[in-house]
């Protein structure tokens, strides 16, 4: 039984959430996609809109690699990027990838339902990373400031390990490199290389997110955030954490909603899954998730619209075992403070038998009543700020429901589950059956 929570295509790879922006009314989501097969290679960028965060209409691919003969920048990927608004228009930067060559590049929407970007003729943007020492060079979040275009490039330096680069521009073309933002020396985050940079700003405080490939033998959590104010042409870490303690959750993107909310996707790297392979798809989306900055941390929590999602709820004893009268593919287990603080772990059983755990012990004591919402196999805990991603695709179903307490605990607080209404798919063009767009206005196949 497909996901209906989390979004993924129907057919094809997906990874990074790329260009995600709310625009005349509809949240736009492009990624990165293979529509011709399911593993990570030949990289397009799909696309799905929603007017609600929950009801998802996947569209024809909205951005193509090359063709060579027109755009050899970027013949043999288009990796990830982000878009804005701009010019009465949504504009997006990209990583353009020709061989071992990964450069910016921009492109204009080529209409106001974003179906196909226009590529600029001044691609690439820079015609090498724009310092010798750099060794990895992709990804970019760009917003407005001071009137002036802002640009991060995250990678990596030679000696240096993960690196953010920061660019500044008057037109989205043409760009100076300002110079080092941060790197791990300096913020404590740990990675060789840095990748899918994320930037905002809340209340008086920025925040940065980046997700990490790790040193060779080095383990830990993969995406990261920092908070901080400009100094110099630097970045001040004031705090540093992470930002989802599973171990499926990678390359978050966030933007602003029209009602001032700050939403996040991520990527769920369900290739990872012992039966993630399965199926015409590999490949889920997150959650939409709402980040702010609290005293100086970063804090993730569940979209407000997945609350309209509740239909019935069921009290449960906050240890042991509740068996369902019929399996479950979708629902959510809310936990009081009491209760979370007293859980350790959750185990969920399938109708066939096969069991998956989450361990909770990272979200003891963060305060707040503690939310796990599972999908067809996808588990997303949220308690204080701090969420967990994991995945079993062999529970596609729930059948049993179990709770256990600390060792010598007694948990004596409130637990329910929440059945769950399953948005529609609504249909749309085959994902991969349209044209791409050239520069010019020309379209074509895929390269």
């Amino acid at each position: 039984m497909p996901a209906s929570l989390h979004y993924a295509p129907a057919k094809g790879w997906m990874n990074d959430p790329n260009g995600a922006v709310h625009w005349q009314g509809r949240h736009h989501l492009f990624y990165q996609y293979n529509p011709d097969g399911t593993e990570f290679s030949n990289q397009h960028w799909g696309h799905a809109s929603s007017p609600d965060l929950l009801t998802w209409t996947e569209h024809e691919v909205a951005l193509f690699p090359g063709p060579a003969e027109t755009a050899p920048y970027d013949a043999t990927a288009c990796f990830s990027g982000c878009a804005v608004e701009h010019d009465g228009g949504v504009s997006i930067l990209y990583t353009g990838v020709l061989g071992d060559a990964q450069l910016p590049c921009l492109a204009r929407a080529a209409d106001d339902g974003l179906s196909g970007f226009v590529k600029d003729a001044a691609n690439p943007l820079l015609p090498a990373p724009p310092a010798a020492d750099i060794t990895e060079f992709r990804d970019h979040s760009v917003w407005r400031e001071d009137g002036r275009w802002r640009m991060l490039v995250a990678g990596a330096r030679h000696e240096h390990g993960g690196s953010l680069f920061a660019l500044s521009s008057a037109d989205l073309r043409a760009w100076d490199y300002d110079g080092v933002l941060v790197d791990r020396a300096a913020s404590g985050v740990p990675g060789a290389v840095w990748e899918c940079p994320d930037h905002f700003t809340s209340g008086d405080a920025a925040a940065v997110l980046v997700s990490v490939i790790h040193e060779d033998g080095e383990n830990g959590p993969d995406v990261w955030w920092m908070t901080g104010s400009a100094a110099g042409d630097g970045f001040d870490v004031r705090e540093s954490g992470v930002v989802d303690v599973g171990d499926r959750f990678y390359a978050p993107q966030s933007y602003w909603a029209s009602d001032g909310r700050r939403i996040q996707f991520g990527w769920i790297r369900t290739h990872q899954d012992p039966a993630g392979l399965d199926g015409s798809a590999v490949g889920f989306m997150s959650l939409p998730r709402e980040l702010s900055v609290r005293g100086g941390r970063l804090y993730s929590e569940p979209a407000a619209e997945l609350a309209s999602l509740r239909r019935t709820a069921t009290p449960v004893q906050p240890t042991g075992a509740t068996r369902f009268e019929r399996a479950r593919p979708t629902g959510e287990l809310v936990l009081d403070a009491v209760t979370a603080d007293g859980t350790r772990r959750v185990t969920l059983r399938s109708p066939g038998g096969a069991e998956t755990s989450v361990d909770l012990t990272d979200f003891t004591g963060r305060g707040g009543e503690l939310r796990l919402f599972w999908d067809a196999g996808i588990i997303e805990v949220y308690r204080g700020g701090l969420a967990g991603t994991w995945s079993d695709l062999r529970v596609e179903e729930v059948a049993q429901l179990r709770l256990d307490g600390a060792p010598g605990s007694a948990a004596t607080g409130r637990a329910e589950i929440w059945e769950l209404a399953r948005p529609e798919r609504e249909s749309g063009p085959a994902a991969g059956a349209g044209p791409g767009i050239e520069p010019h206005g020309r379209t074509s196949s895929p390269a």
